[in-house]
């Protein structure tokens, strides 16, 4: 941080000359404005789109038990594009990757659209994947780079607030158009909307290749004094270590999905393959990108706890708790209160007003107070209570279906946590890899997505499994009802009357140890926090004068000495 004279991250002369400095890049009006935010939501409501069309879909293409592959198919494209959406746009200015980014997207949702296997749908949905990295995240970097720090919050928290409604409409969306006019067409009604963002942006935005503003930081949410801009040079594609991610990733999904069998000792040999597989290539993508390559996809000396580990860190785990957390509150009604798979998605509807209102609230208090950990240890606490709250009464007693609301107070909090670290990372970003430390931002926030989502599901399932065999161990053709159950939602739909009752105590067993790993990842965030309040500290005490700073030191001492 600076000096207390300068406590404020952006001074009004500063803004000034950013603004002026700015005018002469990307020009954006409301029209350009509202065309990223709807690429912005097409990208989020796809990640959703098959929650609840993927059995269709995969039962269509006579592929059953391929329906998670279209899901994790668009998360695999989505995480491996999005370092290469940094050299791109590092490249080529942010204007020409996102109409890349369009492009990629139109093309997945039409080979998904047309395909006659699930093999093509799933090449498609990683295909659309790739485009929607793009789409979603290049718009939080043209805004970064069109206006001033006091505008980011806000601008940022109207994405977020797109993203989190495209995310939590994309499952009832994509429900509502299969019934409707088939899952085919479900998919290619997304090309026209892609195309009249395509043609909007190209209209509006200049695709030039924006100066970078924000100098480098010594500390989150401080901002130095300006310095000279200088070039950056052209950049050539780490191929090898696009390979090595790929690989990485298949290996990690595969490996997940391995351990939801019933007969893990028959595919044990399949299980060391796959770990040891991605131990070996992730190693290697590691020592890739800090000694063999020219111009890697990471820039691992921004990992360091000094730069942005630590905001990068906290994301990872972000992500983990949110997408951990978000199957549950649809999928605990549908499965132990019997709601039909359109009730369970209006159980939604309270977390996605809570992540929401956090947004815009903390977006407005950062840009009244200028304060970043403040808002984010405060988004803390609620969402670790709100947890609590519901891991307790979600499981140990027998909810009412109105305690839904409970979710409304943790969403809030994490729509306080995403909004005031990306305005950190913002005020932080540095000037020759602003883009790449955006979009590793994203990275490491949609790592955490997966590993939540095929964590916390693997771990449902697991136990699932392991009491069902329990509770049926004396019911005829067990092995069929098993996977029955374990391969539909509504769980109370197909167990026998008469065994439904001995499940009760088993379905709240398997749903707190699935709570369980929201909560943990949140509490884990708190020493990440506590670190980044050391680091402003020090920041603080190191900008004082000498004389000051030993002042403060000796009473330090003093007080320790008591």
């Amino acid at each position: 941080m600076t000096t207390q004279d300068h406590t404020a991250l952006v001074a009004s002369s500063q803004d000034e000359e950013h603004m002026n400095q700015k005018s002469s890049g990307l020009q954006v009006g409301k029209l350009a404005v509202g065309s990223l935010l709807l690429a912005c939501f097409l990208a989020n409501a796809d990640e959703s789109f098959v929650l609840t069309t993927g059995s269709d879909v995969a039962s269509a293409l006579n592929a059953s038990s391929s329906a998670a592959w279209l899901i994790t198919g668009y998360n695999l494209g989505y995480i491996l594009a999005l370092p290469i959406y940094g050299q791109i746009c590092d490249l080529t200015g942010p204007t020409r990757a996102i109409l890349l980014a369009l492009t990629v997207y139109g093309c997945g949702c039409l080979m998904t659209g047309v395909s006659q296997s699930i093999h093509l749908a799933v090449a498609g949905r990683i295909i659309s994947g790739f485009g929607g990295a793009g789409m979603n995240e290049l718009v939080s970097v043209i805004l970064n780079e069109v206006h001033s720090f006091d505008r980011v919050a806000m601008l940022r928290s109207y994405v977020t607030t797109v993203s989190i409604i495209g995310v939590t409409c994309g499952a009832p969306l994509g429900a509502f158009l299969t019934s409707w006019i088939g899952w085919q067409w479900a998919f290619l009604i997304h090309i026209p909307f892609a195309m009249i963002c395509l043609t909007i942006i190209s209209l509006s935005l200049s695709s030039t290749k924006p100066s970078p503003i924000v100098t480098p930081k010594l500390s989150y949410g401080s901002i130095d004094n300006c310095k000279p801009i200088e070039d950056t040079p052209r950049k050539s594609f780490d191929i090898l270590g696009l390979i090595l991610l790929f690989i990485s990733v298949i290996c990690f999904l595969a490996f997940v999905q391995l351990t939801q069998a019933d007969n893990l000792e028959a595919k044990s040999i399949l299980l060391t393959v796959c770990a040891a597989a991605f131990v070996g290539c992730f190693t290697a993508f590691c020592l890739n990108e800090t000694r063999w390559a020219k111009d890697p996809m990471i820039h691992f000396s921004l990992l360091s706890p000094h730069k942005f580990g630590l905001i990068y860190s906290a994301q990872a785990l972000l992500g983990i708790a949110q997408f951990s957390m978000a199957p549950i509150l649809g999928d605990y009604w549908v499965s132990s209160r019997g709601l039909s798979a359109s009730e369970g998605a209006m159980c939604w509807i309270p977390g996605t007003i809570g992540f929401a209102s956090g947004s815009l609230v903390t977006g407005k208090l950062i840009q009244k107070t200028r304060k970043c950990v403040r808002w984010t240890i405060v988004g803390l606490l609620i969402t670790i209570t709100s947890f609590t709250l519901i891991l307790v009464r979600w499981t140990i007693f027998e909810p009412h279906f109105w305690e839904i609301l409970y979710s409304f107070p943790g969403w809030f909090g994490m729509g306080m946590l995403l909004s005031s670290q990306f305005a950190a990372l913002s005020a932080a970003k540095p000037e020759q890899n602003a883009a790449t430390s955006v979009t590793t931002y994203y990275f490491a926030q949609q790592v955490g997505l997966m590993t939540g989502i095929t964590t916390a599901k693997a771990l449902l399932i697991k136990e699932m499994r392991r009491g069902l065999n329990v509770a049926l161990k004396d019911q005829p053709g067990r092995a069929k009802l098993i996977e029955q159950i374990l391969g539909h939602r509504q769980l109370m739909g197909l167990v026998p009357p008469a065994l439904a009752e001995p499940l009760h105590p088993l379905r709240f067993l398997a749903h707190s140890i699935e709570l369980l790993v929201p909560l943990l990842c949140h509490i884990n965030r708190v020493d990440a926090l506590l670190h980044i309040m050391r680091e402003q500290a020090n920041a603080k005490l190191l900008a004082l004068p000498c004389h000051l700073r030993d002042d403060i030191l000796d009473a330090s001492k003093s007080i320790d000495s008591r």
